[in-house]
């Protein structure tokens, strides 16, 4: 499969920029992401797709070794400093009651912001295995409801 390009609103690239100007210069994962910003297409959010993944979208993915599972893409909460450092085991959905919050700052969340439905990404488990992960399908979307203030 051929990766499109990434699309990303023009105030979750502001307020992603700020996060990165706040943490360290040597700090992989705010490079990682200010690199993402660079990647990207910047749009508007009235004009950002339905089938895109933004900031507060919940979003079903399905993993090749991990399976079905639902996740909310969030700003870490700055009084816990919270991140996830290479991969996050993913819960089946029948084994959780609602959404899993999935950082922004962590391999996975910078992986997804701005792809499309369909695409899938390959991630690293700890024990030296690739998941390969497919976003199956955007649940929640702010822009489609024109909520760009979350």
């Amino acid at each position: 499969m051929t990766r499109q390009c990434l699309i990303i609103n023009r105030l979750d690239a502001d307020r992603l920029q700020r996060l990165i100007d706040s943490h360290q210069q040597d700090d992989e994962l705010a490079t990682r992401l200010e690199s993402r910003l660079i990647q990207a297409e910047i749009v508007d959010p009235d004009e950002f797709p339905a089938d895109r993944v933004s900031m507060r979208s919940q979003l079903r993915l399905i993993g090749s070794r991990s399976g079905e599972s639902e996740w909310v893409l969030h700003y870490p909460d700055p009084l816990h400093e919270e991140r996830m450092e290479i991969s996050r085991s993913i819960t089946a959905v029948g084994e959780q009651e609602t959404a899993l919050p999935l950082c922004i700052m962590s391999p996975l969340g910078i992986a997804l912001l701005g792809l499309p439905i369909g695409e899938s990404i390959s991630l690293p488990e700890d024990n030296g295995e690739n998941d390969v992960i497919r976003i199956d399908a955007i649940v929640h979307q702010p822009e489609a409801y024109g909520m760009f203030h979350l």
